[in-house]
């Protein structure tokens, strides 16, 4: 289906998630032209899943009619909106168990396909946390990787200068419609993202408000986006845990920085601590090893593109010192 036609399934009332999935999975022989279409559409789905609520015609109106203004709304602001057929789709997205039906795009698109990893954590770090994921951004820039995070304060906000200063590509997960940024202190961020040739990204469309469980969705698509994550600094709970447990269940390179002794035991490194002691994760203490992530990395590529899966797991610890700048 078009994304316009997807997009007017999301926006009818009581057609949720699992319905549009399913329609999308019967690979209709026409495109919708009128709310009534999409009617017959759901119909049939209903006749195949039974288990589906089919609206009626005013409520059919309403979404045709909201998905249209998006629409307008987008290309009168540069937004692309791609479906899962879209050449522009990130492949490796598209192989996570639940890709987003649609993308919303500002920026530069081709980015999101580049060979990205997220860097992540806590929004309130330390300040060797946020020193290092500065330097962490500015570092797999200048390999070449597109760095993905969230835009949140703290370790998000620092990996995404860290790319620009070096000037790289970056790109933010966003998890709420694109006509906003969360939280407003980083739209002055947003924007130099944008002027540097990276994206802002959505699965949520023009006018979609915050929600909490809108932030937890996010993260996977931080992790599936990306070809590893980086864990910079979390405590136990929290959105990072929900990336990192995306992030195994697709099979992606997980990465944790340990820190220096002194910082070991501090509330801001618990969740650090546990990855590594669980021990499926590359431990990073040296900028010089970032040649064994990227071994890691083109592994989970090969197998994602060519469709290998070995299942193995990987546990590699690297015994040096992290060589950061100091904060000014």
């Amino acid at each position: 289906m078009d994304p316009i036609s997807i997009l007017a399934l999301e926006e009818t009332p009581r057609v949720g998630s699992k319905t549009l999935e399913r329609v999308l999975s019967m690979a209709p022989t026409f495109e919708p032209s009128t709310p009534l279409d999409l009617i017959d559409i759901l119909k049939k789905a209903k006749a195949k899943f039974k288990n589906i609520s089919v609206p009626d015609a005013q409520d059919a109106t309403i979404g045709w009619n909201k998905a249209h203004e998006i629409w307008a709304l987008s290309q009168q602001r540069n937004i692309r909106i791609i479906s899962r057929n879209d050449f522009h789709y990130p492949p490796i997205l598209s192989k996570i168990p639940d890709p987003p039906a649609l993308l919303h795009v500002s920026g530069n698109i081709d980015a999101l396909s580049g060979d990205c990893i997220a860097i992540v954590g806590t929004r309130e770090p330390t300040e060797y946390g946020i020193t290092a994921a500065k330097r962490l951004g500015a570092l797999f820039a200048e390999r070449g990787y597109v760095v993905v995070s969230g835009l949140a304060n703290g370790i998000d906000a620092a990996a995404h200068k860290g790319a620009l200063e070096v000037r790289g590509l970056t790109v933010a997960v966003l998890a709420h419609g694109l006509d906003t940024v969360y939280p407003i202190k980083n739209k002055e961020l947003a924007d130099a993202i944008l002027r540097n040739s990276g994206a802002l990204v959505s699965e949520y469309p023009w006018g979609t408000r915050m929600n909490r469980s809108y932030f937890v969705a996010r993260d996977r698509i931080q992790s599936g986006l990306s070809l590893g994550v980086f864990v910079v600094e979390t405590n136990i709970k929290g959105g990072t845990m929900h990336t990192v447990k995306s992030c195994k269940e697709q099979k992606r390179t997980l990465i944790v920085l340990k820190h220096p002794p002194d910082l070991i035991g501090h509330p801001k490194t618990h969740g650090n601590a546990q990855l590594i002691s669980e021990g499926n994760a590359i431990v990073f203490e040296s900028e010089e090893d970032i040649d064994l992530i990227e071994i890691e990395i083109n592994r989970v590529k090969k197998e994602l593109l060519i469709g290998q899966d070995k299942n193995k797991n990987y546990t590699t610890s690297i015994q040096t010192t992290l060589d950061l700048p100091i904060q000014e």
